[in-house]
């Protein structure tokens, strides 16, 4: 099994905008942000992927729409693992835990 530890939000499949408005003139214009967020989540996930892994531990939650794509990819996901437990991991495993995922081949 190639696993790949992290620490990263896997949430931002939901739209957190905090202390801000938007305003928009039709449910159109929602949708559209949304499929954006969902685009960024793709986006991450691909390159999370793309590492050749079969495990992704993640110290953070995973919602729904990232587990589907990692399911569908045939990496298993194991969400909220506790910090000890992810350090224990990497040091058992000689690995790192990551937060950025944009060179695969490191």
């Amino acid at each position: 099994a190639k696993i790949l530890i992290a620490n990263t939000p896997m949430d931002t499949d939901k739209i957190k905008i905090y202390g801000s408005r938007v305003r928009v003139d039709s449910m159109m214009k929602v949708a559209e942000i949304e499929e954006a967020e969902k685009d960024k989540m793709r986006n991450k996930c691909k390159k999370i992927i793309d590492h050749g892994i079969t495990c992704f531990i993640n110290r953070q939650l995973i919602y729904n729409f990232p587990e589907q794509i990692f399911t569908e990819a045939g990496v298993i996901s194991i969400e909220h693992a506790d910090f000890d437990g992810i350090e224990r991991l990497a040091a058992v495993t000689g690995g790192e835990i990551a937060s950025t995922f944009d060179k695969p081949e490191l």
